[in-house]
């Protein structure tokens, strides 16, 4: 083990030049005066003495009568360093050991600040409503089953529809699955009248409300809803629950009294929304209640579809507008 200017013994703390003496005076086996050591290492005498004094006071060298001066036993002079700096060296990982605890501690600490934890239904729809009511710009919601039953639905709803009259731009994407649900449709209808922007799409990874961009909030158990809830605050988590927001948004299909086209109605309209259902997964009675149109009219686009693309079954007419990039 060298240290950085390549001096073996700098891991005791040896200078160079304090190793190149030692060595010389280890090398001669007896004693040697400060002109000596000088003439070997191209040293002045005084600036040889000096250094002497230097392995003197490490241990390293003992001064004889007159002016010579010997080597100590490199067994127990460098052993006594050795042990002198193993020492310094067990006092370090003791303050390292230290710092860590010091260190992981204020870590949680600082998550115990991004994330909160709430446990049971009652918690979860007071601060849900909580939340809601509290939102100043904007109400971003993954919707899927189960909801809110009573009481705590009607105040949710009323919370949003009094956000939306005060500004507060609202955006939900349904789980095109439950839309088959007449519960579910009906929440929707309701908020879209309240001026909600609500677009559907299947497969919903779990619920979850973003709150004007600072505070997230979403399932602590994505399989048992019911069992508690994470609050997040401003942090990477965060950030990464708005940017699988706005992914799945700009994926979903704009529910009936949302859609903004020119000719809502349109049949070009209506084939490149049910066809964005369809490859979400949906059925067809869900992106019926998801349009606003009759299942009939959905099954005649859906064979519409089909028979442009020269697809035999809806998955490969799915497959097929992916790959023209009819499917965004």
């Amino acid at each position: 083990m060298t240290d950085v200017d390549g001096s073996p013994l700098g891991a005791i703390g040896l200078e160079p030049d304090e190793e190149r003496a030692y060595r010389h005076l280890v090398a001669a086996g007896d004693a040697r005066s400060p002109a000596q050591v000088g003439h070997a290492l191209g040293l002045t005498s005084p600036d040889a003495a000096d250094l002497l004094g230097r392995l003197s006071e490490r241990g390293l060298a003992t001064p004889l009568s007159g002016d010579g001066w010997r080597a100590s036993p490199p067994e127990v002079a460098l052993g006594t360093l050795v042990n002198q700096r193993t020492g310094e060296l067990d006092r370090i990982r003791l303050l390292m050991a230290e710092l860590q605890g010091q260190y992981r501690e204020a870590r949680h600490r600082r998550a115990a600040e991004l994330i909160d934890v709430i446990h049971g239904q009652d918690q979860i729809n007071r601060y849900y409503l909580h939340l809601v009511r509290g939102a100043m710009s904007g109400l971003d919601i993954l919707t899927k089953p189960p909801y809110l039953a009573g009481d705590g639905l009607v105040h949710a709803l009323h919370a949003e529809d009094a956000g939306i009259r005060r500004g507060v731009r609202s955006r939900s994407v349904y789980d095109g699955d439950a839309l088959g649900e007449h519960g579910t449709l009906a929440i929707a209808r309701q908020s879209i009248g309240f001026g909600e922007e609500a677009r559907a799409t299947g497969g919903l990874p779990f619920k979850l409300a973003i709150v004007d961009g600072r505070t997230g909030f979403l399932p602590l158990d994505i399989r048992t809803p019911a069992l508690g809830a994470l609050i997040v605050h401003s942090s990477a988590l965060l950030d990464a629950l708005i940017a699988l927001f706005e992914g799945i948004w700009l994926r979903a299909v704009p529910m009936r009294a949302d859609r903004a086209a020119a000719d809502p109605d349109s049949p070009a309209t209506r084939a490149a929304d049910v066809l964005r259902l369809m490859s979400a997964g949906m059925k067809d009675e869900a992106i019926a209640r998801a349009l606003n149109v009759s299942r009939r009219t959905v099954q005649k686009t859906v064979t519409d579809i089909m028979t442009t693309l020269g697809a035999r079954t809806r998955f490969q007419a799915a497959l097929l507008a992916s790959e023209r990039g009819w499917v965004g």
